[in-house]
């Protein structure tokens, strides 16, 4: 289970649905609201590099919701595919790169080396976390478990990123309960709620990554059981058949 609870998304969901009915009767594959929504986290990149983090959690979001959208649709119309899967997930990743990409921007540029580093983590932490569930799927496994999903990573960056249109009682209380390090941590974390929002994804998804690594492991725990029962019995019922022709 991830951060957003399963309520929200199943409401989230039911809200999309006529949104994925319209796009239907537009015709539209879902490759092609795969293609569209890829737009949406390039340009978010250019605001975000700039500063412009409002703008840029408004696309981020949007980006968002066009990767709910082509999932749905692609169900809805029976159009569900091996190439389908991949292409989305590819331009999902290209889409998450470009997004940190603009992040490691602006904090390089203005020199708040802290948040450079965590950027990175983030963006690191989130490929693994990705691929992961994709590894685990072409062996067959279920692997979609863990506190920071892709869902929570894109509400906690793009929300973190609206937030920053009024940061000062973030900067407030963040910053106050900074004072009490002997260190000048505030040179580091401007624009508050966005930076705060990195250090989030960037601890919580090496957790998501060994989360998944369980999820995994708990899987082919009970696999391993059976293999080793099988064998067991096989070893028990060969030597009695023997005695059993002797007799």
């Amino acid at each position: 289970m991830g951060l957003i609870p399963y309520w929200v998304e199943k409401r989230f969901n039911n809200l999309l649905m006529p949104l994925v009915y319209s796009v239907r009767a537009l015709r539209l594959s879902p490759n092609m609201i795969s293609t569209i929504g890829i737009f949406p986290s390039f340009v978010a990149a250019f605001f975000l590099a700039h500063g412009w983090f409002v703008i840029g959690g408004m696309l981020i979001l949007l980006g968002g919701v066009f990767d709910m959208i082509d999932g749905k649709l692609a169900r809805l119309t029976n159009r569900t595919s091996k190439f389908g899967a991949l292409y989305d997930s590819t331009l999902d990743r290209f889409a998450e790169i470009a997004m940190y990409t603009g992040l490691g921007y602006y904090f390089v540029f203005q020199s708040m080396h802290l948040a450079s580093l965590l950027v990175v983590i983030a963006a690191s932490g989130s490929i693994m976390v990705s691929y992961v569930r994709a590894r685990a799927e072409s062996h067959g496994y279920t692997c979609n478990v863990g506190w920071m999903r892709r869902g929570e990573r894109i509400v906690i960056l793009g929300g973190a990123a609206l937030l920053s249109f009024f940061p000062t009682p973030f900067d407030t209380i963040i910053i106050g309960l900074l004072k009490v390090i002997p260190f000048d941590w505030t040179y580091y974390y401007p624009p508050m709620p966005l930076t705060l929002a990195i250090a989030l994804v960037a601890i919580f998804t090496p957790i998501t990554v060994v989360q998944r690594i369980y999820e995994v492991w708990k899987q082919t725990k009970s696999e391993r059981v059976e293999n080793l029962s099988s064998q067991l019995l096989k070893t028990h019922v060969g030597p009695k058949s023997v005695q059993e022709e002797e007799v």
